[in-house]
C-alpha cells in the first residue's frame, strides 16, 4: 500500500503541481501563487457563466442552468481528459522504468486510474461544483440536493474518462502507424475540439428565452446525455429511481473500462510504444538550406511534435475558425438582422475578433525556454541572431495569419464586406500578429527558463506566458471598448485604421529593439 501511495504522489505532482516541485523556494512559491491564481481566476469565469444563465432564463426555469453546465462540464473534460490520457495512461515515458521497479503491476495500474481521476475531479470541480451551488440557492433547494450533488459531482467525471481514454488510446495506436506520430496525434485533437464545440455551439443557439426553447434542450440533453440527466433529475425533481439509474451507468462503464483495460494494460502500451518502423529507406541526398529556412523548420518540427506546444497556442485560432464558419453558415438569419439594423458595426467588430484572436495566441513567449539545455548549442550556430528571433516569430505568424485570412475571406462572402473593409482585416492581422509575436519573444528573453524537466512548465505556467494571454485579452478588450467609445466622433474605418497606425508603430519599436537590445539579451542567457 505504500508504493501505491507513493506512486500516486509522484503522479499527481507531475500533473497540477509541476510547477511547485521545484528546489529553488522563489520558484516553488511562484509555482504556487500561478496555480492558485489560475483556479480563482477559472472558478470565477465559470461563476460569471452561470450566474449569467440564471438570470437570463425565466422564472421556474433557472435549475435548467445546472443542466447546460454539466453538459458544458463533461465536452471539456472529454477535451482536457483527452490531453492528459495520452502520455499518463497510455505511451508515458516512464512506462519502461515502471515496468522494471520490484512493485506490483497492479500498484502502477491503479495509480495510474486514481490519479487521472484526480485531475478530472480538478477540471469537474471548477466547471460543476459553482452551478450546484448557485442553482441550489436561487431555486431555494434542500439539504439533500447538495448530498446528491456532492455524488454527482463524483460519479460526472467518469464516463467523459472512460471516453477520453478511448479516444486518446485509439488516436496514438493510429498515429504509430504514421511517420509523424506527434502531428497525426495533433490532428486527431484538432477534429475532437472541433466536434466538441460545435456541439456546444448548436445547443447555445437554443439558449432562448422561451420556456418551450429551454425544455426541448431539456430533453435533448437527456436523450443524449442520460448518464448526467439522471442524476441532475433526482437532484432537482427528487426522482430518486432515475438517480440510482444514473448511478448504475457510469458505475457500470467505468467499472467495465477497469476491467478490459486493466487485463491489457501491458499489451496496449507496448503497442504503443512500438512505434512507426521506416519500410525500404533509401539513403538520398538532401539540398542545402538557407540559414532561416533550416531554423525554421527546426522550430516548425518543435511546434508540431510538442502535443502541450502546439495545442495551447493552437486553441484560439481554431475557435475563431470553428466559430465564425458556424454563425456564417447556421446563424445567417441572426447575422442578417444585425447587418440590415447596424451595418457600420459589422467590419469593425470582425477587426476586433482578430485582434482578440492575435493577441491571445503566441507561440514565441516560451520560444526560447523550450531550447532548455539546447540553448547553449543555438548560441553556437554560425548564424545571425536576428534570423534566430524571425524564425521564432515565423511559426507563430504562421500559426495565427492563416486562420484570420480564411475567416477574412468568409467574412466577405457571407457578410459582404467590401474590398476596403478586406484590406483593413488583412491590415489588422499582419500588425497584431507581428505585434503579439515580437512582444512574446521580448519577454521570454528576459523571463525565460531552461532548467525545466517537463515542457508544460514554460509552456502553460511561465510569467511571459500569462502576461501575453492575460494581458492579451485585456488589451484586445479594452481596444474594442475604446472604439466603440469614439464611434461618437469618428468613422469605423477611421477607428480601425488608427488602431492598425498605432499596432504598427509598437511594430517597429519592437523590431528595432531585438535587432539591438535583444541581441544582447540573447547573448548574456546562459
Amino acid at each position: 500500500m505504500s508504493n501505491l501511495w507513493l506512486l500516486m504522489k509522484i503522479q499527481i505532482q507531475g500533473i497540477l503541481f509541476r510547477t511547485t516541485t521545484h528546489r529553488n523556494k522563489k520558484k516553488k512559491a511562484a509555482g504556487f501563487g500561478m496555480l492558485i491564481l489560475l483556479a480563482v481566476v477559472f472558478m470565477y469565469m465559470s461563476v460569471v457563466y452561470v450566474s449569467g444563465m440564471v438570470m437570463a432564463f425565466p422564472e421556474g426555469y433557472q435549475y435548467i442552468a445546472l443542466y447546460i453546465m454539466g453538459m458544458v462540464t463533461i465536452f471539456m473534460l472529454l477535451i482536457f481528459g483527452y490531453q492528459s490520457a495520452g502520455g499518463h495512461l497510455f505511451g508515458f515515458k516512464d512506462y519502461d522504468l515502471l515496468m522494471s521497479l520490484p512493485i506490483k503491476k497492479s500498484e502502477v495500474l491503479v495509480s495510474k486510474f486514481l490519479s487521472f481521476l484526480v485531475l478530472e475531479y480538478f477540471y469537474g470541480f471548477f466547471l460543476l461544483a459553482p452551478s450546484i451551488v448557485i442553482v441550489g440557492i436561487v431555486c431555494k433547494y434542500g439539504f439533500m440536493y447538495y448530498v446528491l450533488g456532492l455524488v454527482a459531482w463524483l460519479l460526472i467525471p467518469l464516463v467523459p474518462m472512460v471516453i477520453a481514454a478511448l479516444l486518446a488510446y485509439l488516436s496514438m495506436y493510429m498515429a504509430g502507424k504514421f511517420k509523424y506520430k506527434n502531428l497525426m496525434n495533433n490532428i486527431f485533437y484538432i477534429i475532437l475540439m472541433g466536434a466538441v464545440f460545435v456541439l456546444i455551439f448548436a445547443y447555445q443557439n437554443l439558449l432562448g428565452q422561451e420556456a418551450g426553447q429551454l425544455l426541448d434542450l431539456l430533453s435533448n440533453i437527456e436523450r443524449y446525455l442520460p448518464f448526467m440527466s439522471f442524476l441532475f433529475d433526482g437532484m432537482v425533481f427528487g426522482d430518486l429511481l432515475k438517480y440510482l439509474l444514473g448511478i448504475l451507468i457510469n458505475v457500470a462503464v467505468f467499472g467495465l473500462f477497469i476491467v478490459l483495460f486493466s487485463k491489457n494494460f501491458m499489451k496496449l502500451n507496448s503497442q504503443i510504444q512500438s512505434g512507426y518502423k521506416v519500410k525500404n529507406f533509401k539513403l538520398r541526398a538532401t539540398k542545402a538550406n538557407s540559414s532561416f529556412k533550416a531554423l525554421f523548420n527546426k522550430e516548425l518540427r518543435t511546434y508540431f511534435s510538442n502535443t502541450v506546444y502546439f495545442m495551447n497556442t493552437a486553441v484560439m485560432p481554431i475557435l475563431l475558425v470553428i466559430g465564425f464558419a458556424y454563425l456564417c453558415i447556421f446563424m445567417r438569419e441572426e447575422v442578417n438582422i444585425v447587418q440590415n439594423m447596424m451595418p457600420e458595426i459589422i467590419m469593425p467588430v470582425f477587426c476586433g475578433a482578430i485582434l482578440l484572436l492575435a493577441l491571445m495566441s503566441c507561440t514565441t513567449n516560451s520560444s526560447i525556454s523550450l531550447e532548455g539545455k539546447n540553448f547553449d548549442s543555438l548560441k553556437s550556430y554560425p548564424v545571425d541572431v536576428m534570423d534566430i528571433f524571425m524564425a521564432k516569430m515565423s511559426v507563430n505568424l504562421l500559426v495565427i495569419i492563416p486562420c484570420a485570412l480564411i475567416c477574412s475571406v468568409m467574412a466577405v462572402i457571407f457578410l459582404n464586406l467590401s474590398l476596403g473593409d478586406f484590406l483593413l482585416c488583412v491590415l489588422t492581422t499582419l500588425t497584431s500578429s507581428f505585434f503579439i509575436s515580437s512582444l512574446g519573444l521580448i519577454l521570454n528573453l528576459h523571463f525565460y527558463r531552461l532548467d525545466w524537466d517537463n515542457a508544460a512548465v514554460v509552456v502553460k505556467q511561465s510569467m511571459p506566458v500569462f502576461i501575453t494571454t492575460i494581458g492579451g485579452m485585456v488589451v484586445a478588450i479594452g481596444i474594442i471598448f475604446l472604439g466603440i467609445q469614439l464611434t461618437e466622433y469618428l468613422s469605423a474605418t477611421m477607428i480601425v485604421v488608427l488602431m492598425n497606425i498605432v499596432l504598427l508603430l509598437f511594430d517597429i519599436a519592437f523590431f528595432v529593439y531585438l535587432n539591438k537590445g535583444g541581441r544582447k539579451q540573447f547573448m548574456k542567457i546562459h
